[in-house]
């Protein structure tokens, strides 16, 4: 049994500029929140008790960073990355998910885990944001196609 529903849709429609917009606003909440991973990665990496990260004090945290996902607008996402190999510093692994002789010291999956809420809340109100803005505009033209003023 098939089902067809139509829709009508009177006054301007901006359906375009409504995705192409929260493309953006859902691209810089994901930043924002990878920022905010990063932040508590980099926190919980300064005050763990590792005697690597003591040997080499300030370089892990240094090198946790988050970065858009691409330089094009129109492709919303983020990335934290840890350590960086140019600068000898490659024990991130070794640290989130442990080796034969050291346990797990985890500092990556803690910081996701806790700032998860509060990155799906921001990526909610960016959407909700953008769509209401465009409605904003398309309750305007419709008043004013219909003679109505406000």
């Amino acid at each position: 049994m098939a089902v067809s529903v139509g829709v009508q849709v009177e006054g301007n429609w901006y359906g375009e500029d409504v995705i192409d917009g929260m493309k953006i606003e859902l691209g810089d909440a994901l930043f924002a929140g990878a920022e905010r991973v990063a932040s508590k990665a980099r926190v919980l990496v300064e005050y763990s008790d590792l005697p690597i990260t003591k040997a080499h004090p300030g370089h892990m945290r240094d090198t946790i960073v988050a970065r858009r996902a691409r330089k094009d607008k129109f492709k919303p996402g983020a990335f934290v990355f840890a350590g960086d190999r140019l600068k000898g510093i490659f024990w991130h692994y070794f640290l989130e998910f442990g080796t034969f002789f050291e346990r797990a010291h985890p500092f990556m999956r803690p910081a996701a885990i806790s700032s998860f809420n509060a990155n799906k809340a921001e990526a909610a109100r960016a959407v909700k944001r953008e769509l209401n803005k465009k409605r904003r505009v398309t309750d305007k033209t419709r008043r004013i196609k219909a003679g109505k003023k406000r």
